[in-house]
């Protein structure tokens, strides 16, 4: 009798410590997964920016003088233990064919010249639909969150850019929406055969790395079904959601749907009446350095627009659900001891994209959207107005 209650009690036990470890796995309506990413990703920002810069004075040496930007737009390249889980994952995968096959002799080919890190990165630059077909496979699928928040994101965009243009017939607008729904199963996209394809024409040798390096530079720029196309969207889609593995909200926003705003406005105000944009831009008073050219003065108008919009995306996210709010101010009191918000995360993010162009085209072009915008005055308590304007 004693034997059967102690194993009652051992089977109840059991049945506390799985229903307290699955209880553990969320705090709210966070997992442990998005709060580690997000203290991660709080770490990671804090060591790009520079702290000795006041973030008003001058944005841009804030954000890009220790010259470490995290992200581009549409994600970022990996880092080197991301790309040795991916290739760990890829070689332990039972599915052996051709393709996979030259990846690895690649590898190996590299490995007697070049640093091991160097030859990560070079292979996932070469063979990056191979990563795709991993990624689909092991991770899109099995996390369904992941690709169902992304999914919305786009949903969102769609719907938004439907109200903006009181149309659903632009040719932009209804390629996404096919693609869309092609995302809903990326792996298809990236089966053995069509890998092997791909790269059957392509000859890779152990031992002559360099001979290697010039034939896929050559099959790169002539062969690839995978550098146009929903081929190219598909796979850019799929690194992009795996380097955006339980991150925020607020790193979506300005690393993704930015980018689907400046496709947009790139085409659209391209082809718009010139008088209406003229007036457009004289109500926008861009400054001097801007309209001296006209394509900066288009580009000036793309960006701003793009920057505004998605923060106006963005913003209406966080207010759209009950759920939405309750994460921002969870992830918001996180975020706190690292002296950081959701606001400076996407502002950061935001202004990381543009780096590489340099100060003046920074400050004078891409960062207009910032400059203009009153919570980015209020979250660096930069103590002057802006000036609103009902033009965008």
């Amino acid at each position: 009798m004693k034997s059967d209650a102690g194993a009652t009690f051992a089977l109840l036990l059991c049945v506390w410590w799985g229903t307290a470890q699955a209880q553990v796995a969320y705090v709210r309506h966070m997992s442990e997964l998005r709060i580690k990413e997000l203290n991660d990703l709080a770490i990671r920002i804090g060591d790009s920016i520079n702290p000795e810069i006041y973030a008003c004075d001058s944005y841009y040496d804030y954000v890009c003088s220790r010259n470490r930007p995290l992200f581009s737009i549409m994600g970022h390249m990996p880092q080197t233990s991301e790309l040795m889980q991916l290739m760990t994952q890829l070689q332990n995968d039972p599915e052996q064919f051709e393709a996979k096959q030259k990846l690895m002799d690649f590898f190996i080919s590299c490995n007697t010249l070049r640093s091991v890190e160097d030859c990560y990165r070079e292979t996932f630059e070469f063979f990056k639909p191979l990563f795709g077909f991993i990624i689909t496979k092991n991770l899109v699928e099995s996390s369904s969150h992941e690709l169902r928040d992304f999914l919305d994101v786009l949903d969102r965009f769609v719907a938004r850019s439907k109200e903006i243009f009181r149309s659903d017939s632009h040719p932009i607008l209804s390629k996404l929406a096919t693609y869309k729904e092609k995302f809903r199963t990326p792996a298809i996209y990236f089966h053995s055969g069509d890998l092997n394809r791909e790269y059957r024409a392509l000859r890779v040798y152990r031992e002559s790395y360099e001979h290697n390096i010039r034939n896929l530079e050559q099959h790169r720029k002539r062969n690839s079904t995978y550098e146009l196309g929903v081929q190219r969207t598909m796979l850019d889609w799929s690194l992009y959601l795996f380097q955006s593995s339980n991150k925020p909200m607020s790193y979506f926003y300005p690393t993704f749907t930015v980018h689907l705003y400046m496709t947009l406005f790139n085409s659209t105000e391209r082809q718009r009446d010139f008088t209406r944009f003229r007036e457009e831009v004289e109500c926008l008073k861009l400054p001097q350095f801007v309209n001296v050219l006209d394509e900066a003065r288009m580009l000036a108008v793309i960006y701003l627009k793009s920057f505004r919009y998605a923060w106006h995306d963005y913003s209406d996210w966080i207010i759209s659900r009950t759920t939405h709010r309750e994460i921002y101010d969870h992830e918001d009191t996180i975020l706190k001891k690292y002296h950081l918000n959701n606001k400076r995360l996407f502002f950061t993010l935001y202004a990381q994209n543009f780096c590489e162009f340099g100060k003046n085209l920074a400050e004078s072009l891409f960062y207009l959207g910032l400059k203009q915008n009153e919570d980015f005055i209020n979250s660096y308590s930069c103590g002057h107005q802006t000036q609103s304007s009902s033009c965008v």
